[in-house]
């Protein structure tokens, strides 16, 4: 048996777990306010943008896509992990937190996030691609 007293790892497990639910929204946040911004430089129409200047931006709304989504993911991962360690912990402990928990198969936070963010970057390469 490991050295170290169960609830402190089970408080600092669930401190962790926090910090990263924290970090996903404001991820999410920040990429919701660099896509509008985005958006509307790119589709402003008076005046509008010559057109290398629209496709370099929407290849960096591609780019900030992809880089928001590496990070919803790592991030996602974090969560998981502590999640699952605060489990096991729950077993030591008896406790029934996150063991007992519902639990959705499909209709989940990370899938929801991974839809908006890679959606997102499908729908700046189809409007780079189309031109428009």
């Amino acid at each position: 048996m490991a050295n170290g007293n169960s609830n402190d790892e089970y408080k600092d497990l669930s401190d962790n777990m926090r910090h990263y639910a924290n970090m996903r929204f404001a991820q999410l946040t920040l990429y919701f306010a660099v896509t509008a911004a985005l958006i509307t430089v790119v589709f402003t129409l008076d005046p509008a943008l010559p057109g290398d200047l629209r496709l370099l931006l929407k290849f960096i709304g591609v780019l900030s896509a992809a880089a928001f989504g590496v990070m919803e993911e790592r991030a996602a991962d974090y969560w998981h992990y502590f999640r699952r360690r605060a489990e096991q912990i729950e077993i030591v402990l008896g406790y029934k937190q996150y063991t007992d928990r519902p639990v959705a198969r499909v209709f989940t936070s990370t899938n929801a996030a991974r839809a908006l963010v890679w959606g997102g970057m499908a729908l700046w390469l189809l409007a780079a691609i189309c031109g428009h």
